[in-house]
């Protein structure tokens, strides 16, 4: 007969019956989440008649969601006045800016961005403006407002200036963790020398502190990064620690069970309280008081009904990949872990080593699709990296707690600490050697979400045969993986596509032909004002944040032509990380002298790749799939002298698609814009880039005549401190009744060509024109 994992017959499965309803309530909350809530109620009284506590679940899943399925949070931006709040949380820094919790008197809890430095427990007294947290802004990327709910952000709140501080009040509850954090961080870096004190911090409390980049990768590579941050692993830790000690003093197993579970608790208040701490937490206790009534702690029935509390408490968080992740996790634990372990048992591997296998190996059946679809990636060694590094942190987490305990004692800590060095030292050797073997990082588009669905699907069937046909089991994750792998890497035809990204104050373009062929016009980033960071420039750091992901979501693997209208690092930052993600056809520099980091960094890669970076003459063509590019500039001898001589020699290109013509003018402004009129050129397109953010130097009257487009993109940042763009060139595109779509306002803006040109913008734009509109060509 047929068996589930724990070598039990089919009639386990009888023995879960909270499975269903459960599945059927999570259904309930995403339906009312996402407005399906009439269609499920439809489908509640039809099931009603055949599965009534399933219909009962979905029924109470809506009625979940739709009481407090959407938490409060800032819906309008509020103009710059006076607030008064506490910092109740850690205080990192990053590109010269100040990020923490700010619980603002009134407002709730806030993320501030601050451009002074302050400390945890402060008050201060401010002047700031509040905004909501972003939604998505660019295509296909997760929403920064549900990744800041794990956090317990509602709102961000930009600090201005500070006007007065008072030291932390002890009394107040809410900045006791912030401040024991901070007492430990202490503690650590006195005691450990970088990174391993970060990795310890990391491990103990889930520190986002400033690991260097190639050691942030290898754990990347090696899929061991979930080291780093607080959540199940870690609590469960402290839950096998506390319940290894009360078994030591024979506690009985019901009191000890029930003891550790405030022990738990605490240790995610500890760890700052973050969506994916609670949520562990509360999987954990489940467990505990399953163990403590003598049923299996971890079963399908536990999950379950860890599965309800946890949605039932945080219906939002049922969209986050964290609770996913976490989920899968525990499912594919259950489901395959002690199979697997018999499996390696009876071919005389010793227990431990065969229960660490065993669980990495359930472990990566469960998640490797997820963290692809996040990551962009595949770690082929995950498996060997886990089973060594887990348990390394499970110890380090021991020896970390007891340093920092032995702190008053000097010596008993010094000798901890040199344990520990020792420990950590060995995860991040681990780390970098498994990273540096070859093909470590196999880069994946997202697999769509359908087919991780079916996987899933494919795995539970998989595990009903795991006991006693183990090589059909296999045969049917590895079917299901690569039809997982086969369903990224699909991408059928699509339209030819411009999508102007939106990067802050800065372009970056990104077009896309009717069979895949890549042009990408300018690369995002921001000015280089600040100190780098790992060899990195701000501008480099800020787009590839953006420009790269959106690369791999959308499935580009080459770029074929690499415009780089001009040096600054708010158009070349993402260049260096391109060129040496990806190979690319050939660069189109602007040929100017510039010593910014980012520009000097791309050109070194490219020699490195061996691509050619070359300045295009004047009237030059680069055609491929129906697409031929023109280079209008340079024309003639370099703008010298001025103010703007950088931004003014940009390239200047016209693009055309059967029919359709778009201008794209980089950072030029009048000077260029009065040369190119008097040479005669064909400037007449469907789409203007308009030059210079819309800055007052450009887009003057007679050009935009001359250019007579019907579209308009200004690629512009939010509350710069520019003025861009200047009404005056706003005007003068509403005088020519050009339909103008500008970033800071609309998010991505992309055009999409197929007999007509329709606009879709990630956000929607009140005083433009709506997302869908579409424009006639000139054909």
């Amino acid at each position: 007969m047929p068996t589930t994992a724990h070598g039990v017959n089919l009639r386990y499965m009888q023995r879960a019956p909270l499975v269903v309803p459960a599945v059927a309530f999570l259904l309930g909350i995403v339906a009312q989440l996402h407005g399906f809530a009439p269609l499920l109620a439809c489908l509640c009284v039809g099931l009603a008649v055949f599965r009534r506590t399933a219909a009962a679940a979905a029924a109470l899943g809506l009625l979940v969601a739709y009481v407090h399925g959407h938490p409060s949070s800032v819906d309008r931006e509020w103009h710059t006045a006076r607030y008064a709040g506490t910092v109740v949380g850690d205080v990192r820094s990053e590109d010269g800016l100040v990020m923490f919790p700010f619980a603002v008197d009134g407002f709730g809890t806030r993320r501030a961005i601050c451009r002074q430095r302050v400390g945890a427990g402060a008050r201060l007294a401010v002047r700031a403006r509040i905004s909501p947290i972003d939604e998505a802004r660019n295509p296909g990327e997760p929403s920064p407002r549900t990744l800041a709910i794990d956090d317990g952000l509602t709102g961000e709140i930009d600090i201005a200036r500070i006007l007065a501080r008072e030291p932390p009040d002890a009394r107040d509850p809410r900045i006791w963790p912030a401040l024991a954090r901070e007492h430990a961080a202490r503690i650590v870096r006195a005691a450990l020398p970088e990174p391993a004190a970060t990795v310890l911090a990391g491990a103990l409390w889930g520190e986002r502190g400033a690991l260097p980049q190639a050691v942030r990768d290898d754990f990347q590579a090696t899929g061991t990064v979930h080291v780093l941050v607080t959540a199940g692993l870690h609590l469960g830790v402290i839950a096998a620690l506390a319940g290894a000690g009360f078994a030591l003093l024979q506690i009985p197993r019901i009191a000890g069970a029930l003891a550790t579970i405030p022990i738990v608790y605490g240790y995610a208040a500890l760890s700052g309280w973050h969506l994916p701490s609670q949520r562990a937490a509360a999987m954990i206790s489940i467990a505990l008081l399953a163990r403590a009534s003598g049923a299996r702690a971890f079963s399908l029935n536990t999950l379950a009904i860890a599965a309800i509390v946890v949605a039932a408490c945080w219906p939002v968080a049922l969209e986050s990949i964290s609770f996913a992740l976490s989920f899968s996790c525990v499912a594919a634990i259950v489901l395959f872990a002690q199979p697997i372990a018999a499996w390696f048992e009876a071919r005389h591997l010793p227990a431990l080593p065969a229960e660490a296998l065993a669980l990495t190996i359930s472990t990566q059946i469960g998640v490797w699709p997820l963290t692809a679809a996040v990551f962009f990636s595949v770690a082929p060694y995950a498996i060997v990296a886990n089973a060594i590094v887990v348990p390394l942190v499970g110890v380090t987490m021991m020896l970390g707690i007891a340093m920092i305990a032995a702190h008053p004692i000097s010596s008993l800590s010094a000798v901890f600490a040199s344990w520990e060095l020792w420990l950590l030292t060995l995860i991040l050797g681990t780390a970098q050697v498994i990273a540096a073997l070859p093909g470590a990082r196999l880069m994946l588009t997202p697999p769509p979400l359908w087919s991780i669905v079916l996987y899933d699907i494919a795995a539970i069937g998989a595990s009903t045969a795991l006991r006693q046909r183990p090589l059909v089991a296999a045969i049917i994750i590895g079917l299901a993986c690569a039809g997982v792998a086969a369903a990224a890497n699909f991408r059928p035809p699509q339209p030819f596509s411009i999508t102007a990204l939106d990067v802050g104050q800065g372009d970056g373009l990104v077009i896309r032909t009717p069979h895949g062929r890549t042009i990408v016009i300018d690369t995002g980033g921001r000015l280089e004002r600040g100190a780098t960071v790992d060899g990195r420039s701000p501008a480099e750091r800020s787009a590839e944040r953006i420009v790269i992901p959106y690369l791999r979501r959308t499935g580009i693997t080459r770029v074929d032509l690499m415009v780089l209208t001009h040096p600054h690092g708010d158009h070349v930052g993402g260049a260096a990380a391109i060129l040496a993600m990806m190979p690319v056809g050939w660069v189109a520099d602007s040929g100017q002298r510039y010593g910014g980091h980012a520009y000097s960094d791309a050109l070194r890669e490219a020699r490195v790749a061996h691509v050619v970076v070359a300045v295009p003459h004047c009237g030059e063509r680069w055609s491929d799939d129906g697409v031929t590019v023109t280079f209008l500039t340079p024309c003639g001898p370099k703008f010298v002298d001025g103010n703007n001589d950088v931004n003014e020699n940009s390239i200047v290109l016209m693009m055309q698609y059967e029919g359709f013509r778009a201008l794209f003018m980089g950072d030029a402004g009048f000077q260029s814009e009065a040369r190119l009129l008097a040479q005669g050129v064909d400037l007449h397109a469907d789409l203007l880039k308009v030059g210079h953010h819309g800055s007052a130097y450009s887009s003057s009257p007679e050009f935009i005549r001359a250019v007579h487009p019907r579209i308009a993109i200004i690629s512009v940042g939010r509350h710069n401190l520019f003025g861009h763009p200047a009404p005056s060139t706003i005007a003068t595109l509403r005088a020519n009744g050009i339909a103008t779509y500008r970033t800071d306002r609309c998010g991505g803006v992309t055009v999409s060509v197929s007999n007509r040109a329709a606009v879709t913008t990630m956000l929607d734009c009140d005083s433009e024109p709506k997302q869908g509109d579409t424009y006639g060509v000139r054909y």
